[in-house]
């Protein structure tokens, strides 16, 4: 009984050890002409690396890292100068790089792995993207005249260059949507700063790849980070267009920073139509007792110098329009006022850089702002100055 109990527990712990030998994988290779520097192992999670290890090579170029992964990853090759040979490495993955130090991160041959394989074939291709790119800005800049026929020429060179690298892009997601090599292909870039598919309209892909890879490697880091950086982009695209519609609002003529929103009859009133009177744009909420305050002492003033020229725009930071009009009524606000009811998501507050109530801005008869923040004593004397 014994004996066969130390069976059953040797046997067991074979089992083991083959099921975690089952996840080592292991990067090897030879780098001519690199005998003797530094290579460094890094881990890519979308748009950010982790140091994993580092060797020196051996004296003939050769190499041999080992890592234990449970999951197929992306990982950085990093020689001593800052090139890069992308790979993505599943458990259990015998991975061969053949290349040299002059070629290292655009130039080599990989085996043991069909997607590392496939990102080599990326990496080749804006490779020569990239030269071509370069070889074409090196023509323009020795043409003289920027308005010649050659240079029309390099122009439409130029932009075909970059339509052929992206229809390559997405040649290379389309044919290979499952695989987490299509995560690599979305954040190539042509430079540090701009990606292949980096404009809005892009997004689409990043979706389709995502969704993809939710129902091939539903519980990969790659998978959720990608996911998690979509929501990311969407919201930075919403913004941007948000601003340049603020921009848009802003002016270009006159650099009134313009305003237009509903009254409570749903009568949109622009803040533009009382150029030639002083305005006092004021930002307030109906459950804003500092605001409800501020408000009622400004009465006293609008009373005074209404008829003078003066005229209170008051934006309401609410998204209840029976509490915005009960406020109004109650206390007598009899200028004019107006609400997105979109609280907290104001345009208008943003385009003034609101972040407290109450909040004033006083804008003289040419419709510049002159003033911020006045109320009572210091608002009558510049009105006494403006009017």
């Amino acid at each position: 009984m014994k004996r066969k109990l130390l069976y059953v527990i040797g046997l067991l712990m074979l089992i083991a050890g083959f099921g975690c030998s089952s996840s080592k994988s292991e990067i090897s290779g030879v780098i001519a002409g690199g005998e003797g520097q530094s290579l460094m192992l890094e881990r890519l999670n979308v748009n950010q690396t982790s140091v994993i290890d580092s060797i020196q090579l051996g004296s003939d170029g050769s190499f041999s890292l080992k890592i234990d992964i449970e999951e197929p990853e992306l990982y950085l090759l990093k020689n001593s100068e800052g090139a890069i040979v992308n790979l993505l490495v599943s458990p259990g993955d015998k991975i061969f790089i053949e290349t040299s130090h002059d070629s290292f991160g655009f130039a080599y041959r990989v085996e043991g792995s069909e997607e590392s394989e496939g990102i080599r074939t990326l990496v080749e291709q804006l490779h020569r993207t990239r030269n071509e790119l370069d070889s074409l800005q090196a023509v323009a800049g020795s043409i003289e005249d920027p308005e010649s026929p050659q240079m029309d020429l390099i122009r439409n060179a130029y932009g075909q260059v970059f339509i052929k690298q992206n229809r390559f892009t997405i040649k290379y997601l389309v044919e290979n949507m499952g695989s987490l090599s299509s995560v690599y292909a979305l954040y190539q870039k042509y430079d540090a700063e701009n990606l292949i598919l980096g404009r809005e309209r892009d997004l689409q892909y990043f979706k389709a790849v995502a969704d993809s890879l939710e129902i091939t490697h539903p519980n990969s880091s790659l998978t959720l980070s990608l996911r998690a950086d979509i929501e990311q982009r969407e919201a930075r695209f919403k913004e941007t267009a948000h601003v340049n519609t603020l921009m848009e609002m802003a002016g270009e003529e006159t650099g009134l920073l313009d305003l237009s929103i509903p009254d409570h009859e749903g009568k949109v009133i622009s803040l533009s139509s009382f150029t030639g009177k002083v305005v006092l744009v004021a930002f307030w909420a109906s459950g804003h007792s500092n605001s409800i305050e501020a408000m009622l002492q400004l009465k006293s003033t609008y009373n005074t110098y209404h008829d003078r020229g003066f005229e209170v725009y008051a934006i309401s930071l609410d998204n209840n329009k029976i509490e915005w009009m009960s406020a109004i009524d109650f206390n007598e606000f009899n200028w004019i006022n107006v609400s997105e009811l979109s609280f907290p998501n104001s345009t208008a507050a943003l385009l003034y850089n609101v972040n407290s109530l109450p909040a004033t801005f006083l804008i003289n008869r040419e419709g510049d702002i002159v003033a911020k923040n006045l109320l009572g004593r210091n608002l009558n004397t510049w009105l006494d100055n403006i009017i």
